[in-house]
């Protein structure tokens, strides 16, 4: 899965903060096995650091207990991490893709390289409504990483 544009959580977000929190995005954020609490945390850090406004957090594995997935109105981030393959999740991401952002803000879907890669299979819809596809690593504090 290397053939996408890698992206720091400081990038990323700078990006959201330069299109405005209103302008609706969805993207699919791909990290390798392990990191996803780091990636997680870094993008909170830099939400709370270059934004102003709410921001919900939570797993796919919570969001099941809520089908269909329940939509945050207007101009908030989304942060999910999909920690684990749910069918019945992503079926209902899939068919709600349309309004998943209509009222602004950004669906930001976390999630290792194997559920990724099923996620792009298997949910053509929101596949198809993807603002970015992205490789995304914990932020490099230590001055040697990519820029």
């Amino acid at each position: 899965m290397s053939d996408f544009d890698h992206i720091t959580p400081f990038s990323l977000i700078r990006g959201i903060s330069v299109a405005g929190r209103a302008n609706p995005a969805i993207c699919l954020l791909i990290c390798q096995a392990g990191a996803a609490r780091a990636v997680e945390g870094d993008l909170l850090g830099e939400i709370r650091a270059q934004l102003d406004g709410p921001v919900h957090v939570a797993t796919a594995s919570e969001l099941l207990g809520q089908l269909p997935v329940p939509l945050s109105p207007g101009p908030s981030i989304q942060l999910v991490y999909i920690d684990q393959w749910l069918p019945d999740l992503i079926e209902s991401l899939d068919h709600k893709s349309a309004s998943l952002v209509q009222d602004g803000g950004q669906l930001l879907l976390l999630a290792e390289e194997r559920t990724a890669e099923r996620l792009l299979q298997k949910a053509p819809n929101l596949r198809n409504r993807l603002t970015g596809v992205f490789q995304i690593e914990p932020e490099d504090l230590s001055g040697g990483g990519r820029a």
